[in-house]
């Protein structure tokens, strides 16, 4: 996608926002519209987590330490699933820090 076509893109999708008021400007609104979407990756993330804790009653490091030596595959598919969840929700915890630092 071409920047000007990215820029007519932002400008088709954010002035109705910002016309009717709910937004003061199209970098407000985007902001708030990607922090949204931010925000439910990190609720998805922290909802699974919240599944495998409650599967193996544990946290993710107590449980991949009473793996040792004895994982069957099934344990090793949910633990590169659960790590997987992990490294997800700091990254999107991250960009959740950077965006709401961002002066717009």
């Amino acid at each position: 996608m071409s920047a000007t076509t990215l820029t007519q893109a932002t400008f088709l999708l954010t002035e109705p926002l910002v016309r009717t008021g709910i937004y003061a400007s199209a970098a407000q609104a985007l902001k708030h519209i990607i922090l949204d979407y931010v925000e439910r990756q990190i609720a998805w993330a922290e909802a699974e987590l919240g599944r495998y804790e409650q599967k193996y009653e544990c946290t993710f490091a107590e449980w991949s330490e009473s793996l040792s030596g004895q994982a069957t595959i099934a344990d090793e598919d949910d633990w590169m699933e659960w790590e997987a969840i992990l490294d997800m929700l700091d990254g999107w915890r991250q960009i959740k820090a950077e965006i709401e630092q961002s002066r717009v």
